[in-house]
């Protein structure tokens, strides 16, 4: 990786605290987790994968998921590193103590993150998706991939009793997360037999625990149920991808 020009300073400040929420969700599901810093002209691509193969022959989905930022120059341009969240997570919490070592930008009393120098490797971060051109499939409830999300971690708990070895646990998770969670139909081929396009459980997982699906099922003041927003799905030849809000979920 070659040495960065100083932080990534977001153009809006408050992107701080979403990127930070992405980097700590990723951490939470998995210790070693890793995420990958992108930058092109002045966007910023945040990438981690909550679910992964980890070897050859491994039937477990790759899902990743991929939150964008705008920073405040494009002096990063070209950046593309792959780190540890934790490392990521040291650095806001520098920022949140102001303590030494914590990376602003003196001049404008902008703050930004600075790059950890050391890189680490992760074979999922070797699989860039395509950028296009994606095809619009259709729409999904967003209830409906909490119900899947919510469901399968249930079932992944329940099947892994304490004790359980970590062999019987992936495999578990192989099972269940490689379920098809529900089914879009293309509008073009409403009408055409075989047309469904499926939705991994794996992609509700992702959506799941990057909080890609924001409060979905929640009730109001009052009781009253909350709007359930649709998911928009679309396809580039192998790969899936869900765009939601908070980001998007990419599966193949």
């Amino acid at each position: 990786m070659s040495e960065a020009p100083g932080p990534l300073v977001p153009q809006d400040p408050r992107a701080l605290a979403d990127w930070r929420t992405f980097v700590a969700r990723i951490q939470h599901a998995e210790a070693d987790a890793a995420v990958r810093l992108s930058v092109t002209g002045d966007v910023l691509v945040l990438t981690a994968a909550p679910l992964h193969p980890r070897g050859l022959g491994d039937s477990m989905p790759l899902v990743l998921g991929m939150r964008m930022l705008r920073l405040a120059d494009s002096g990063h341009d070209g950046l593309d590193a792959v780190v540890e969240a934790r490392a990521l997570l040291d650095r806001f919490a520098r920022i949140e103590a102001g303590a030494p070592g914590a990376a602003s930008a003196a001049a404008s009393d902008a703050v930004g993150v600075a790059v950890p120098p050391v890189e680490v490797k992760a074979a999922w971060a070797g699989i860039s998706p395509p950028r296009g051109p994606w095809e619009p499939v259709g729409t999904l409830s967003v209830r409906r991939l909490a119900e899947a999300a919510e469901a399968g971690i249930a079932e992944v708990a329940e099947g892994t009793p304490s004790g359980a070895g970590s062999h019987a646990v992936e495999a578990l998770r192989r099972q269940v997360w490689s379920r098809t969670a529900a089914e879009v139909v293309p509008a073009e081929d409403a009408h055409a037999a075989g047309a469904r396009v499926p939705v991994s459980a794996g992609a509700a997982f992702g959506a799941h625990v990057l909080g890609f699906l924001g409060r979905a099922g929640s009730h109001e003041a009052g009781g009253h149920a909350r709007p359930d927003p649709r998911v928009r799905v679309l396809r580039c030849g192998v790969w899936q991808r869900l765009s939601l809000p908070g980001g998007h979920i990419l599966t193949r």
